[in-house]
């Protein structure tokens, strides 16, 4: 029989504490290694607030009872008061009846993975959208598994009891049905109401760029590199930077300046996890969506990370499902201060480090060429009793005294406009 590796970390401290346990077989689990899944497995527990005593890792076929054999099972239940640990966490999801016989052998509360994530997403969410969309996964995840939900879930507290807005989730099937067509209610008229502020904002006509990339890789600092080199930009601007999975949820979308004066839009989106379970793909509609609307994609990996080819595999494939496969993207590599050499870098695929600075000035001067490539130098003259199509241009350009001059026939202005800018002020050139 296989043996707990037991932590020696003090987590007196912790209200939830957890073994950790992983049935695989085969040698990959959730895209990688069950080794490396269960390094994620505990990241992700961490990320909730709690903490991992100890863990198993067993090489056989998953019982339909009890996920793991009773044997082993009986063995850790039995290690649980001595190592004063309350909860069982475990690598796969788990059916309703799992759920069920595991909770009432241990007296323990019973967590999978796809729970965790559900955590972590509600306990993240600020957006109404998101919170709505990531309740729903919560009530169809658990509307398939009810008698597992029964004990600890009905009457508990802690982890994976609450919804997003801090309320204990439903447990009764009438009622979660009630629940479930009361969302899709508000996320019809959530949905509506964003897509009017999408218009609103590309009337803007500014480009709008969207980094994709795998948890952690390092989105949110290279976006705070770009952030601050807006004149208008201030510490509320930035975004937050937290090392831990799954820190970006909601999107973040920022306003910046490139080095020949053109405003333009980034937006962050999710950071991936390795297999994210299908019930989650609802919670991340939104921020998935404003990649449809992105004229460049930055597609981030870690440089460092051992799971390099799996990242790329994971993002690719999103990508395709999504149908942008014919959007214009650059690969980019981050923390490659971490590697022994650093790759030579070309127009598609570049290696930066957010940590030390290292060819950002590539990156931005490869935005700018990729964003205003089919960008046309012309003068306009505006007339006075149009001067709001001056203030429109002053909103998306950089226009400095040099760049127009008053005269008698109205404003001469010395401007670059990109091909729908030109068809819309054609009648203006000279």
């Amino acid at each position: 029989m296989e043996r707990l590796v037991v932590s020696k970390k003090d987590l007196s401290n912790f209200d939830e504490v957890a073994i950790c346990v992983a049935v695989c077989e085969g040698k990959i689990i959730h895209a990688t290694t069950v080794e490396d899944s269960m390094i994620e497995l505990k990241e992700l527990v961490q990320a909730t607030g709690c903490d991992v005593k100890a863990e198993i890792i067993l090489h056989q076929e998953i019982d339909e009872d009890y996920y793991l054999d009773k044997d082993t099972l009986d063995y850790i239940i039995r290690q649980c008061d001595d190592l004063n640990v309350n909860m069982l966490v475990f690598i796969d999801s788990l059916t309703g009846k799992q759920i069920k016989n595991i909770e009432e052998l241990s007296g323990k509360k019973v967590v999978d993975r796809t729970m965790l994530l559900l955590e972590i997403l509600a306990s993240r969410s600020n957006r109404r959208e998101i919170k709505l969309e990531i309740e729903k996964s919560q009530l169809l995840y658990r509307l398939e598994r009810l008698e597992g939900f029964q004990g600890i879930y009905k009457y508990g507290s802690g982890i994976c009891i609450n919804n997003p807005n801090g309320k204990r989730l439903l447990t009764d099937e009438e009622k979660i049905r009630e629940k479930l067509d009361s969302l899709e209610t508000e996320l019809s008229i959530t949905v509506k109401n964003r897509f009017v502020q999408r218009s609103k904002k590309s009337e803007r006509e500014l480009p709008l760029v969207a980094f994709m990339g795998y948890t952690n890789c390092g989105k949110s600092s290279i976006m705070n590199k770009l952030i601050e080199l807006d004149p208008d930009y201030s510490e509320e601007s930035s975004v937050i930077v937290q090392d831990m999975l799954l820190s970006t949820l909601d999107m973040s979308l920022r306003k910046s300046t490139l080095p020949n004066g053109q405003k333009y839009l980034i937006v962050d989106t999710v950071g991936f996890v390795s297999d994210l379970p299908e019930e989650l793909n609802i919670s991340f509609t939104s921020t998935f969506e404003e990649l449809g609307y992105a004229d460049l994609i930055i597609k981030v990996f870690d440089s460092s990370s051992d799971n390099l080819e799996i990242q790329k595999k994971v993002i690719d494939h999103t990508i395709d499902a999504m149908n942008i496969k014919d959007k214009r993207s650059i690969t980019l590599y981050n923390k490659c201060d971490k590697l022994d050499a650093i790759p030579y870098s070309s127009k598609d695929t570049i290696y930066v480090s957010a940590h030390s600075g290292f060819n950002m000035d590539t990156l931005l001067n490869t935005i700018t060429e990729i964003l205003f490539e089919k960008e046309t130098d012309v003068v306009l003259m505006i007339p006075y009793s149009k001067y709001d199509i001056f203030n429109s241009l002053k909103e998306i350009r950089a226009i400095e005294m040099e760049d127009f001059k008053l005269t008698p026939e109205g404003i001469r202005l010395n401007i670059v406009l990109n091909p729908s800018e030109y068809i819309k002020y054609k009648e203006y050139v000279i």
